[in-house]
């Protein structure tokens, strides 16, 4: 995780399935203390676990996470399951 400002946390490397746990634990830590914007921009490989590790966001933060930098194939993923509703991906 690298920190970008105070409300804001990176995903960096890979959220596939073989990473999901550890980054969900960054997640989770990083919004236990705030940070609730995250941000995909240093992501580099991933695959559905992606989708439910944004799901988990959206869970752990009470629907206040907000997602910056989303990669195409991410926002391709959220669409084929149907959930581009639960997510704010809005830069402002």
């Amino acid at each position: 995780m690298d920190d970008l400002n105070d409300d804001t946390f990176s995903v960096a490397g890979d959220l596939v399935m073989t990473t999901y746990q550890e980054q969900r634990q960054r997640g989770i830590a990083a919004m236990e203390q705030g940070r609730l914007i995250i941000d995909f921009q240093k992501l580099e490989e991933l695959d559905s676990s992606a989708v439910a590790f944004m799901l988990e966001c959206v869970r752990v933060s009470n629907n206040q996470a907000k997602f910056r930098s989303v990669p195409k194939a991410l926002s391709g993923l959220v669409d084929l399951y149907g959930v581009t509703c639960l997510f704010d991906t809005t830069q402002g």
